[in-house]
């Protein structure tokens, strides 16, 4: 290993400058290749799997479905049957008079 090392020392500069260079390059192929198998892999294991024609058409019917749904929601808030929020009323006088006092 002291031999090899001894023998990338010796040489003009430039066959050393071209050895440092394809180095570079050759070690920044490896990582973008290794790093983007990496990612790829992670994707596929984290996302849903690709949808065929078949899946589309199920879940064309599903989205008919959520669809009519929605339209069935929507015309029970037009008829005036919308949501409110709940508040704590204050208690009235005849209750706040019957309360045991807490002096």
């Amino acid at each position: 290993m002291a031999r090899w090392i001894g023998t990338l020392n010796e040489g003009s500069l430039l066959r050393r400058t071209l050895m440092v260079i394809g180095t570079f390059v050759l070690g920044s192929l490896t990582f973008v290749g290794v790093m983007s198998l990496v990612l790829v892999s992670v994707a596929r294991a984290v996302l849903p799997p690709h949808e065929t024609s078949h899946d589309k058409e199920s879940a064309a019917d599903t989205t008919e479905e959520a669809d009519s749904e929605a339209a069935a929601g929507a015309t029970k808030t037009a008829l005036g049957k919308t949501s409110r929020s709940k508040r704590p009323r204050p208690p009235s006088p005849a209750a706040r008079e019957s309360a045991p006092n807490a002096d």
